[in-house]
């Protein structure tokens, strides 16, 4: 690898790693959020695919908003068994 290609990549990797690191600390992180962040990781690695690059970024934040949600309050799960 050129050091102008581990450049490129130096910059994305570090703001994903970034990103991660706080909520791969959590005790028990989420698989969904695990696999996220691999496949993110693997698709930064491919500068040119950009399309599956902005996927994988979009799955990650889906997966750290689900990660980092509150837990529902008694009343919002109430409303949910009433509702099914």
């Amino acid at each position: 690898m050129s050091k102008q290609a581990a450049a490129a990549l130096r910059e994305p990797f570090t703001r994903i790693a970034a990103a991660a690191a706080p909520l791969l600390r959590c005790p028990a992180p989420a698989p969904a959020l695990v696999t996220a962040i691999e496949e993110l990781m693997t698709a930064a690695g491919n500068i040119e695919d950009a399309a599956r690059l902005a996927e994988k970024l979009a799955a990650f934040g889906r997966a750290a908003r689900a990660a980092t949600a509150p837990p529902a309050t008694w009343r919002e799960r109430r409303r949910t068994r009433r509702a099914c």
